[in-house]
């Protein structure tokens, strides 16, 4: 199979952009080669407006609407599938807080199930968001893309001083204390996150098309389970910044060792994705899927800001619907999933031993976290008087 992607709402560094809080990306996925197939039809759809090729920013909605039916009978013959997904970039902001300072395995005052157990996880996302206003989130954003590691380090530390004053409006207190010991364990120990990047292409991993493309492997890679098809080619519109990352990325997932890893709650990690693709940087002008996607990413965008769509775009779109996987990376997205996860366990009454046996398993965790900071401040000790 072959996949054709776009994407819109890159900002770079500037994450909290109140103009663009979205990154959106799409992709148009069909069993054959679809440039080869319809080139040529695509190429007179676009000459039927005296256009060498269809790019919607610069047609704009009337012409578009002129083009969506001949799009619209192009694209029914090709039999595709769509992937379709919207990046709320606040929500990256404060799940990205969340791994760097929360992991538990490089946090040691973390306890373990604050952060392996989603339901936990994500309602601690939630938490930190809830205090975290845009000055306090640009004050890690620039630490964690900081390629200086004394000035990252520096800069991280003086973040978590800064959200401790805020640490208070927390709703609980179970909450402020775990985030408490978290914030004053990296104060202390900067040195022991695990977050610094001197390569351009670590530091472009933290940005919000990287998330996007992650998941956008993992649509490519559903949708080839299901027709039973390998990925041969995925076509990525042209980015020249982001090219080299999109490139390591590809290969990372594609080349990943097979098999899942079972996670706690009943969560499955499978890190390898489309094994066996190449990965191409190209362009509408060079790619007619690149053009049909571009179209329907333009429409699903504007969908998103609120705009209504002329009658023949939205016919183009509700077919895009009828046949796409949608993933949603946003505090709403989230909310809703997790809520899901947790409806059957709502729904059932409480095993008569188990509040006993979770107890037992928070006794059992602090024990591991305390012996796990104990353990650190003496090695750290250690190495201080040896060097």
């Amino acid at each position: 199979m072959h996949a054709y992607i776009d994407e819109t709402g890159n900002t770079g560094g500037r994450l909290l952009d109140d103009n663009q809080p979205l990154f959106v990306t799409a992709a148009l996925l069909t069993r054959s080669d679809f440039d080869k197939r319809f080139g040529a039809e695509v190429a007179m759809i676009a000459s039927s407006i005296s256009e060498k090729e269809i790019h919607a920013n610069q047609l704009g909605v009337a012409k578009l609407e002129e083009l969506a039916p001949a799009i619209l009978k192009v694209v029914r013959k090709a039999g595709p599938a769509f992937f379709l997904a919207r990046v709320e970039k606040k929500y990256v902001m404060a799940s990205k807080i969340f791994d760097t300072i929360f992991d538990c395995f490089e946090n040691k005052a973390v306890p373990w199930q604050v952060y392996n157990i989603r339901p936990l996880r994500i309602m601690m996302v939630f938490k930190l968001a809830a205090i975290l206003d845009d000055e306090l989130a640009q004050q890690f954003w620039n630490a964690l893309l900081e390629k200086n590691e004394a000035k990252a380090r520096d800069g991280m530390a003086g973040f978590c001083s800064a959200l401790k004053e805020h640490v208070r409006h927390i709703v609980d207190q179970r909450s402020q204390d775990i985030v408490n010991d978290a914030l004053d364990w990296v104060v202390a120990n900067p040195e022991g996150l695990d977050f610094v990047h001197q390569t351009k292409i670590g530091r472009k991993g933290h940005m919000p098309n990287m998330v996007g493309f992650g998941n956008l492997l993992a649509g490519i890679e559903r949708q080839s389970g299901i027709w039973r098809r390998s990925v041969e080619v995925i076509k990525h519109d042209r980015q020249h910044e982001f090219a080299p990352a999109l490139q390591f990325w590809h290969d990372m997932y594609a080349n990943a060792l097979p098999g899942a890893v079972n996670l706690p709650f009943g969560e499955r990690l499978v890190l390898r994705k489309v094994f066996g693709s190449k990965l191409e940087i190209s362009s509408a002008q060079e790619s007619a899927g690149i053009q049909i996607i571009d179209a329907i990413l333009w429409l699903f965008a504007r969908t998103l800001r609120g705009d209504a769509l002329p009658e023949k775009c939205q016919a183009l779109l509700d077919y895009v619907y009828g046949r796409a996987y949608q993933d949603d990376f946003s505090f709403a997205g989230a909310g809703s999933a997790t809520e899901e996860a947790l409806k059957d366990i709502y729904a059932k009454p409480l095993p008569a031993d188990a509040l006993e046996r979770a107890r037992a398993f928070q006794v059992e965790s602090e024990e591991r976290r305390l012996t796990a900071m104990a353990d650190y401040a003496m090695k750290k000790e250690a190495a201080k008087k040896l060097g």
